[in-house]
């Protein structure tokens, strides 16, 4: 099932086996962020990396995937919602889970570092880096 809004996108543009097979990918992982390298690894895509690095651009060209620099590699997720771009992302780097963080302190936050340092966060590509609570309690076990 696309996500909202993905089915009149998918439908301007050519259909094949292969986007199909990477939008269900998305889709089965909901909220977490994969490279096309964890994509080819997973075992679920049958595509190959030149098709599945093709693909993952044109995928987020056109809005389906939102898409994330994660180091020197492109991450990508699910586009489910126009509020992806709104707000700060906390990225488990265990289990790969990404986090919208909405709330006023990153907001107070993102004021502070354009008032006091003249500088403007692109909100939507920001990414804080550590593990999630889930990652974290495995760890101390």
């Amino acid at each position: 099932m696309a996500p909202d809004g993905a089915e009149g996108k998918m439908s301007d543009n050519y259909k094949t086996k292969q986007r199909d097979e990477i939008v269900e990918f998305f889709n089965s992982h909901r909220g977490k962020c994969y490279t096309a390298k964890d994509l080819i690894k997973s075992g679920e895509v049958s595509s190959g990396e030149a098709t599945v690095y093709r693909t993952l651009s044109k995928l987020a060209g056109q809005g389906i995937l939102k898409r994330f620099t994660d180091g020197d590699a492109a991450c990508y997720q699910l586009n489910e919602s126009e509020e992806c771009s709104r707000h700060f992302h906390l990225k488990c780097e265990s289990c790969g889970r990404l986090i919208h963080m909405d709330c006023d302190f990153m907001a107070d936050m993102s004021r502070h570092i354009e008032q006091s340092h003249s500088f403007f966060v692109d909100i939507g590509k920001t990414v804080i880096y550590g593990l999630c609570g889930e990652c974290k309690e495995r760890q101390n076990a």
